[in-house]
């Protein structure tokens, strides 16, 4: 991956709609070889899929929340079905120290957050924290000036 790859990923990172045409004239390439850089890097597995970031609190979901569940006492597969299955978990992580899973759930109201994490409790230590405003968000560090 070189500095013009990087550069792409950029691009795409902050709109995945950008045309090619439009892309191309920001990265100074032809078209047909824009289109072939983004295809190598589909096939490489460097992206993922393109995708649209929603604004929750623009469809209704306004509390934000973390968990962190701790002494868990389910298997990992059913910790994992549970929280994967549930609508309101938005991401889910497997982390190292204390702290078996950190979750990040958005709910419409507090009464949605008590019973969410009541079913928690039912399996795990709970632990959370409301997300009052981000700051940041989606950042993606790829330093094209190193190359």
């Amino acid at each position: 991956m070189d500095k013009i790859d990087r550069k792409l990923l950029k691009l795409l990172h902050e709109n995945s709609r950008i045309s090619i045409v439009e892309l191309s004239q920001k990265i100074n390439l032809s078209r047909p070889s824009v289109k072939e850089r983004i295809d190598k890097l589909v096939e490489q597995e460097i992206i993922k899929n393109f995708t649209v970031q929603i604004s929750l609190e623009h469809v209704l979901q306004t509390i934000t929340f973390f968990t962190e569940l701790t002494q868990v006492t389910l298997s990992v597969e059913k910790v994992l079905e549970l929280l994967k299955n549930n609508p309101y978990v938005n991401e889910v992580h497997i982390v190292s120290g204390e702290v078996n899973y950190l979750v990040k759930a958005t709910v419409t109201s507090t009464t949605e957050m008590k019973d969410l994490l009541a079913k928690w409790m039912q399996f795990a230590q709970v632990k959370s924290s409301v997300v009052l405003e981000t700051i940041v968000e989606n950042q993606l560090c790829l330093d094209t000036d190193n190359e």
